[in-house]
C-alpha cells in the first residue's frame, strides 16, 4: 500500500546548516513499531562536525523518548500509546562479544540503528531494537527527561569500566553534559569528586550535582590535588572534553597504579606518554555507549531517586528552530542539556 502521509525532519549538513524537510512517513511492518517523537536531546557527539559532516546529509538525533502510535501484528510487548525510551544501537545477544559481555564491540550495535532519526515527527523502530532497545518510561519520568537516560547510561557504562568505588579519588576533567553524567553516577558509588572546567557557570552545576572540590581549568595544579587528596593524584581521570590541553591534564593529574577514561576524544590523534604510564602502570580505557543492562541500571537508580534528570535540561527548541539548539551546544556555555520538541 502506498503511503501518502508525509513528516517533518531535521536534515544536518553542518552544525550551522540543519534543513526542515518534509519526507515520506515510515511504513512498519509486523516486526516493528512506529514512534511519535515527544523529545530528542542533543549530544555533543551531535555537534561533532569534524566527525558529523562527512557522514552527512543525515537526520540525526539518538537521545530519543516518544509515544507509539504504531504497533505491528507480532509484537506483543509494547502496544498503542506506550511511552517509551528506544536506543539507537542494540547488540545482538547471539555473537562471541556479546556472549562475553563485551557488547560495545558488537557488530549489529554499531551497524543497526532507527529511522531516520530522532530528530524527526515520526521514527520506525526496527525489530531488533523493539526487541532489545525499547523501553517503558517509569511512572512520572516526563519525555523530556527521558532523553537523559541515553548519556546518564553511557556514564554508567564507562565507570562501570573503571570500577569505580567509595575509596577512589575521581577527577571529571569537564563539566558539561558528560562531566555532569560522570559526577551523579560516581556520587551515587560513594566517590570523592573533583570537577574542572574553564566554566564558572559549569563548576556551579558540578557542586549542584555532586562534586566535592571544583577548579578552575586555569587553577588547577598536581600541588592542590594533592593537598585535597591526602598527598596523592586522583585513583582516577575521566576525560569528558575533546580540548587538547586537557588531554595533557589527564595524563599529568593520574596517580601511580591509577585509571584513565577517555569518555571524550579530541578531533586530533592523541600522544601516550608511554613511559610514565609504562613505570606507573597507569591503564587507559575508552567507552564507546551503553548496553540493555546499563540502561536497565540507569532506569533503576532514577526509580530509586539516585539520580536527577530534570535539573539537567536547560533549554528546549522545537524542531524548526533546531539550529539555534545546535548553536548553543557548539556555544558551550551557559546551558546543560538541551532538547528538541516537536513544533
Amino acid at each position: 500500500m502506498t503511503n501518502n502521509s508525509f513528516m517533518n525532519v531535521a536534515e544536518y549538513h553542518s552544525n550551522s546548516d540543519i534543513r526542515i524537510k518534509k519526507i515520506v512517513k515510515p511504513e512498519i511492518n509486523n516486526k516493528e513499531i512506529l514512534v511519535k517523537m515527544r523529545a530528542c536531546g542533543i549530544c555533543g557527539t551531535d555537534v561533532m562536525e569534524w566527525y558529523r559532516k562527512k557522514k552527512g546529509p543525515r537526520v540525526l538525533g539518538h537521545e530519543m523518548s516518544g509515544e507509539v502510535v504504531e504497533v505491528g501484528d507480532e509484537v506483543k510487548t509494547i502496544k498503542r500509546k506506550d511511552r517509551v525510551f528506544v536506543s539507537h544501537h542494540v547488540p545482538c545477544f547471539d555473537c562471541f562479544y556479546c556472549n562475553n559481555d563485551k557488547f560495545s564491540a558488537c557488530n549489529s550495535l554499531h551497524e543497526g540503528n532507527f529511522y531516520p532519526g530522532g530528530f524527526s515527527e515520526y521514527i520506525k523502530v526496527p525489530e531488533e531494537n523493539v526487541k532489545f532497545g525499547t523501553f517503558i518510561l517509569p511512572k512520572g519520568m516526563t519525555y523530556d527527561e527521558a532523553s537523559m537516560i541515553e548519556p546518564m547510561a553511557c556514564a554508567v557504562a564507562g565507570q562501570k569500566i573503571l570500577n569505580t568505588e567509595k575509596s577512589q579519588t575521581v577527577l571529571i576533567i569537564g563539566a558539561g553534559i558528560s562531566g555532569l553524567t560522570h559526577i551523579q553516577i560516581a556520587r551515587t558509588l560513594g566517590a570523592k569528586i573533583i570537577s574542572t572546567d574553564l566554566s564558572e557557570y559549569r563548576l556551579e552545576q558540578a557542586k549542584k550535582f555532586g562534586a566535592d572540590h571544583t577548579f578552575k581549568a586555569t587553577e588547577i595544579s598536581v600541588s592542590e590535588i594533592k593537598k585535597i587528596n591526602e598527598g596523592r593524584l586522583a585513583d582516577i581521570v575521566i576525560l569528558c572534553t575533546g580540548n587538547q590541553p586537557a588531554v595533557e591534564d589527564t595524563f599529568r593529574y593520574v596517580d601511580k597504579k591509577g585509571k584513565i577514561l577517555f569518555f571524550a576524544v579530541p578531533s586530533s590523534s592523541i600522544k601516550l606518554p608511554s613511559t610514565k604510564l609504562w613505570r606507573n602502570e597507569i591503564s587507559v580505557f575508552f567507552s564507546y555507549g551503553a548496553s540493555p543492562d546499563d540502561i536497565k541500571n540507569t532506569l533503576k537508580l532514577y526509580e530509586k531517586g539516585e539520580i536527577n534528570f530534570k535539573d539537567m535540561i536547560t533549554h528546549r527548541f522545537p524542531l524548526s528552530r533546531i539550529v539555534e539548539g545546535f548553536h548553543l551546544v557548539k556555544q558551550a556555555k551557559e546551558s546543560i542539556k538541551i532538547v528538541v520538541n516537536p513544533d
